[in-house]
């Protein structure tokens, strides 16, 4: 036992001193598909070994490598869709020498100490050859831990054959009936976290995209403050305008009483939308702004009201901008 194991730590040490570093392949955002994968994982101390935090799991943010089991070497970790098959297989070396896999704790995932007799621990009950199916019971949503030993020695492990899978379920929609995300978003996940989750699309909101914003793109005019209800239709008018004093309509773009409009409308033609309601409709040269015309520059007595303030442009040009 001592001999043969002797001679595989030789290679592997050679190996190494000859290899570059390792960077595992940590997508940041990974998206749910709907067709089941399966995963060829081959146990190999020739490259796929991670020495350090950032080579295993790259940059992430504050806090998230402490979840993460900090112990090296180690296989680059796996990430899993919960219903997706994983294979798993040796190189020609361990399978020359024999190798077993063990699911264990994260205890004993970082110290390589267990008890290898344990057989309800045994991925599969004989030495790993050829590509072989993990039963679905070792690949449940939540992290496993998995590591190898020799002839019972976990020499091996201390080397970085030891690997950490996180298998992950979506929580993207209410009933396997509907559509991901309601057909809104998109179900990923990044890698730091446990779960599939909604990404929604723009004007999109809730768990699962399910509630639409119409006040996103803020289509209430001259201040006025939107509020929605949250619809899931967004063909219809699923908010409402609260128009600041003068102002009225859907959009409070329509200004009350013809004095008002005379008033506001500098550079531009009120137009009688109704007996008390007006619109003001620019000149050609001016453009329009919280419901009145400007000229550049222009003489804005309104402004002040409407909480703007004139510029210049790096242009050259005058523009009126929000205080």
């Amino acid at each position: 036992m001592w001999a043969s194991l002797f001679c595989l730590i030789a290679v592997f040490v050679a190996i190494h001193n000859t290899k570059c570093q390792t960077v595992c392949n940590t997508q940041e955002q990974l998206e749910w598909h709907l067709k089941k994968h399966t995963i060829q994982m081959n146990w190999t101390l020739i490259g796929n070994i991670c020495k350090s935090d950032l080579e295993c799991w790259g940059s992430q943010k504050e806090g998230q490598m402490s979840r993460q089991p900090s112990k090296f070497p180690q296989i680059c970790p796996l990430q899993l869709q919960y219903g997706d098959k994983l294979l798993m297989s040796a190189d020609e070396t361990l399978k020359s020498y024999g190798v077993r896999l063990l699911n264990v704790s994260r205890e004993d995932f970082e110290s390589c100490i267990t008890n290898a007799e344990l057989k309800n621990q045994l991925v599969f009950h004989h030495n790993i050859n050829e590509s072989e199916h993990v039963e679905a019971k070792w690949i449940t949503p939540g992290h496993h831990y998995f590591i190898a030993l020799h002839e019972g020695d976990s020499q091996l492990c201390k080397l970085g054959l030891r690997l950490n899978v996180s298998v992950k379920t979506q929580l993207c929609r209410a009933s396997p009936l509907l559509r991901l995300c309601s057909g809104n978003g998109v179900c990923q996940t990044e890698f730091y976290e446990g779960a599939y989750h909604c990404r929604c699309y723009h004007r999109y909101f809730g768990r699962f995209c399910e509630r639409f914003d119409a006040c996103s793109d803020n289509p209430c005019k001259n201040k006025g403050v939107c509020l929605s209800n949250g619809s899931t239709y967004p063909n219809n008018r699923t908010y409402k305008c609260l128009c600041p004093p003068h102002f009225t309509g859907v959009n409070c773009s329509e200004i009350v009483g013809k004095a008002n409009c005379q008033r506001i409308c500098e550079n531009g033609t009120c137009v009688e939308l109704s007996p008390a309601y007006f619109k003001c409709i620019c000149e050609s040269g001016s453009s329009e702004l919280r419901g009145s015309c400007y000229l550049s520059p222009v003489v804005c007595s309104y402004c002040h009201y409407m909480g703007l303030s004139r510029t210049k442009a790096a242009t050259g040009r005058w523009q009126w901008m929000d205080i």
